[in-house]
């Protein structure tokens, strides 16, 4: 690969957080004071360079709305459902037979078996019936974020859905040219308690033993009430009790250490609008009219007072009433103006061909997906479906694995970064954050003492820091059915699930997310609030949990992934530590203390090499052209089709394209385990973003078109999700963030490649964002490129001469 050369100095591409919902809720989302944010950084709509040739907004206005989703034909069930929702109250919209669907969730509805809640089911039919017709089109609009379904006859109906951005209300509007009806009906989800629910597929995973099934705590699944209320649907479910303090207690830590999110939690809806009537508890009917609009109203809240429902009722009847006597244009106003904000903040429209079409749509509608689930503080984005999980008709709140898993997490919060939703990201760094003293009493109950640790039998030395563990529940937790209900014969840090035992590299993953959000933000209450304590922890823990040989740090026992255990030192975990002290080492002196400089000095004189050579024993720093990068320091290549070898690479950024030892690093994916579609569809694969990291075009493009694959639902916007849960969110985040840096890829320090691994034959309208609060923007057409950087001085920006045969940059003011 050529890259131009750069001048010096120029343009580079270079204790509980609020639970209860309130009308304004949606604002504690925003960045905390002083962040470099995608909005507060860039110009306003409109605002242009010497060389861009359109303002932003233009480029959107125009290009978006072709990558829409559209339907000429009615669905057959919930996997023929679109997507809406504002970040924390979503629904999936269809339309099957005679009735418009939708099904209800939200991103704090979680009940007292520690699951995420589907609200209930809402059936909406029309007199006359406009789907008995042949005339339907069902339309998802990105920029508007809504869908709008036209059918019938006798009259057209057009029915606009959509949730308000910065509301807690779900707005159906339907208008035609003459006078219509319609009728509401309520499907509750938990109609009576189910004391003995079945617990097949994890789905009530920090309860019961994943491995064995033992039964911690007996789930029962308890009813919602559905309340007689005149002119409104309204319902709630409460948590009288939960498991969290058997939990706690189960893995030595005091309840109060954390706020219970669980007990007296209260969450439901509430339906209502002007000209709706009741029929019944759980239906509505309205007047005979050209235009109606039904609000639904969603909530959640804790009261554990005697007095919870009167109140939660009264909340919910004011956010309700609010939303009503609002008119709806400005309702729908505020709610576009987001919208907009976020679609201007970064785009990618690529053309050429049919490939070019798929991994724009996909990118697209991957960005809009992580927007409707991405905003509920300190409750990330579930990677296992997400908000829209479909449930079984015997259990509407299924989810496979009902847990947070550091692998799989984290792929929907990388790539926030180049596309500069640093509002998005906060709820999973606050997840860590908030639940940081959790995560430091956590190691002195497990190993304040010396310990033998089971079943390894190796004596390690008392520990300090924090550690969070791999299979993580709501609050920080581990999962119960991971942790083990059975403790009978075992120490407290003993964990019964085999496969992530000792599985550690997400907690040195969660620091270097934080380190690169502040190289995109430079926000210095972040540094000090979220990062620094987190990483002097996560450090502290590292140092002190296993012993040091000939004067290093001696990882043992370990695993690589979850098939490769009982190892020293592996590359995840080792290189994690390198990169995370090298760049603590390199913020602000205003930021850290002598002391914390000191210590981290003297702890990257502990850390073992790299493990890289030609075979197990081989890890000296020499490397020639038969080395490789290797599973830990004393496994040349594991079995694990995770390929955590390859971690140096992405997520730690120690090795790629604008870095030395490229060949190396290619030699090593070019041998890894795993490869697809040889060895399997894996929804996890890394193999789109190493290939883009590296800068190997026809690989990148390859593995990026087959990760934005379909899965089985109809949406094209949802992957596949077999293994990990319906619909799969993990496949479409890597391709997202693969093709991110196809186009523009982060390089060392603040330089960065434009074109990295580009395709030529495709041309490209993009904005993306790199370090230091710096976008950039333009267009690569038949080779010749056009980009703007919006702050010069810092950094380079290499353009890789095999894709653009010219380029220019300018200050964007």
């Amino acid at each position: 690969m050529r890259f131009s050369k750069p001048t010096p100095g120029s343009q580079h591409i270079s204790r509980r957080t609020v639970l209860g919902r309130t009308a304004g809720a949606l604002a504690a989302t925003a960045l905390p004071v002083g962040a470099l944010s995608a909005v507060g950084a860039q110009p306003a709509a409109g605002a242009t360079g010497a060389s861009v040739a359109e303002p932003t907004a233009t480029v959107v206005d125009r290009l978006l709305p072709a990558y829409n989703e559209v339907w000429t034909s009615k669905s057959t069930g919930v996997t023929g459902s679109m997507p809406i929702g504002n970040g924390v109250q979503a629904a999936n919209v269809w339309v099957e037979g005679d009735q418009l669907r939708l099904l209800l969730a939200a991103g704090d509805a979680w009940e007292e078996n520690v699951r995420l809640a589907k609200l209930g089911q809402l059936d909406i039919t029309f007199c006359p019936n406009p789907f008995d017709s042949s005339g339907f089109r069902q339309e998802l609009k990105l920029h508007e974020s809504e869908v709008v379904i036209t059918a019938g006859s006798d009259p057209v109906i057009t029915t606009r859905v959509w949730v308000g951005a910065d509301e807690q209300t779900i707005h159906v509007e339907s208008d035609a040219p003459s006078a219509f009806s319609m009728d509401v009906r309520f499907t509750n989800l938990r109609p009576k308690d189910n004391p003995s629910p079945s617990r097949s597929n994890f789905t009530f995973y920090d309860l019961v033993n994943s491995e064995d099934g033992y039964v911690g705590v007996q789930p029962k699944v308890y009813a919602d009430r559905v309340l007689d209320r005149p002119g409104t649907i309204t319902w709630a479910h409460h948590n009288s009790e939960s498991a969290y303090d058997e939990i706690m207690r189960l893995q030595r830590l005091d309840p109060g250490i954390h706020d219970d999110p669980l007990t007296g939690r209260t969450f439901g809806g509430q339906v209502r609008g002007e000209g709706f009537a009741s029929i019944s508890a759980s239906g509505l009917r309205s007047d005979r009219d050209t235009s109606h609009r039904l609000d639904i109203t969603l909530h959640s809240s804790i009261d554990l007072s005697a007095r919870w429902q009167e109140r939660w009722e009264e909340e919910i009847g004011d956010l309700a009433g609010e939303s009503a006597r609002m008119p709806v244009d400005r309702l729908r106003a505020d709610h576009q103006r987001w919208w907009d904000r976020f679609w201007n903040r970064s785009y990618i429209f690529a053309t050429g061909d049919a490939d070019a079409d798929k991994v724009t749509k996909g990118w697209l509608h991957t960005r809009y997906l992580q927007a409707t689930a991405g905003r509920t503080p300190a409750m990330p984005i579930r990677f296992n479906g997400s908000l829209f999980t479909p449930g079984r008709p015997d259990d509407a709140d299924f989810r496979k694995w009902n847990s947070y898993h550091g692998f799989n997490q984290r792929f929907a919060y990388w790539n926030m970064l180049a596309s500069g939703d640093f509002d998005l990201m906060q709820s999973y760094f606050d997840q860590y954050a908030d639940s940081l003293p959790l995560a430091k009493a956590r190691v002195q109950a497990f190993w304040g003492e010396s310990t033998v640790e089971e079943p390894s039998r190796v004596e390690l030395p008392a520990t300090q820091g924090a550690m969070w563990p791999e299979v993580m529940g709501l609050w920080g937790h581990a999962v119960g059915g991971e942790y083990g209900w059975n403790r009978a014969g075992h120490a407290a840090n003993w964990f019964s699930g085999s496969w992530t035992r000792w599985l550690y590299a997400g907690n040195v993953e969660i620091v270097t997310m934080m380190l690169d959000y502040f190289s995109y933000t430079h926000d210095m209450r972040f540094a000090r609030e979220k990062l620094l304590p987190v990483a002097r922890e996560v450090v502290r823990f590292y140092d002190t949990h296993w012993h040091h040989k000939d004067g290093k740090i001696d990882m043992y026992p370990m695993y690589s992934g979850e098939g490769d255990r009982n190892l020293h030192n592996p590359a995840a975990d080792t290189a994690g530590l390198h990169r995370i002290l090298g760049g603590l080492q390199t913020l602000p002196t205003s930021l850290t203390t002598r002391r914390d400089r000191a210590y981290w000095v003297e702890v990257t004189d502990r850390l073992p090499n790299l493990p890289v050579g030609e075979n197990a024993q081989d890890n000296d720093t020499s490397w020639g052209p038969r080395d490789r990068l290797k599973t830990a320091s004393d496994v040349f290549l594991g079995t694990d089709t995770n390929n955590q070898n390859l971690y140096p690479i992405f997520p730690l950024r120690l090795f790629g394209a604008g870095r030395p030892h490229l060949d190396l690093a290619v030699a090593s994916y070019q041998e890894r385990r795993g490869k697809y579609p040889a060895d399997g569809t894996q929804d996890w694969r890394h193999d789109a973003i190493h290939a883009a990291y590296l800068g190997l075009t026809a690989e990148a493009k390859f593995q990026t078109l087959a990760a934005f694959r379909t899965g089985a639902w109809r949406y094209t916007g949802f992957g596949p999700g077999s293994v990990d849960g319906e619909p799969g969110m993990e496949p479409h985040a890597i391709a997202k963030m693969a093709l991110q840096s196809m186009l523009l890829h982060p390089g060392a320090d603040d330089d960065a490649i434009l074109y990295n691994a580009w395709p030529s034959e495709w041309n490209v309208q993009f904005k993306l964002h790199t370090t230091r609060g710096r976008t950039v923007q333009g267009r690569l057409v038949d080779g010749k490129s056009d980009h703007t950087v919006t702050r010069e001085g810092v950094g380079n920006l290499a353009v890789d001469e095999s894709e653009a045969s010219t380029s220019t940059t300018a200050d964007l003011r």
